[in-house]
């Protein structure tokens, strides 16, 4: 399972970056089980705030719109600028090429 390939991993971690003693050997071989449980609860909670309520995965259709929105906007500014310079040009060298 892919939960625990993750919980593994953050372990070794855990014990790779725990304190060592005088002569450089690892104080505790294992994270203290506070540090388990916190491992556990954050992974749980960001395991809820992946799925959303009701399991499904959480949609904001708010940024969704927002992104479309700015999108087109920024497409139009583009299309006028482009067209601006388009018409400079041309009216500038009095269509003599």
């Amino acid at each position: 399972m892919a939960g625990g390939r993750k919980q593994e991993w953050l372990q070794k971690k855990m014990r790779m970056a725990a304190p060592t003693g005088g002569r450089g050997q690892q104080q505790s071989p294992s994270p203290s089980p506070q540090w388990t449980l916190l491992i556990q609860a954050l992974s749980a909670t960001m395991h809820r705030r992946r799925l959303g309520a009701g399991g499904l995965p959480h949609v904001d259709f708010l940024q969704i719109l927002y992104e479309n929105v700015v999108f087109y906007l920024l497409w139009v500014i583009e299309s006028v600028i482009v067209l601006a310079k388009l018409c400079f040009f041309f009216l500038h060298f009095s269509f003599r090429l």
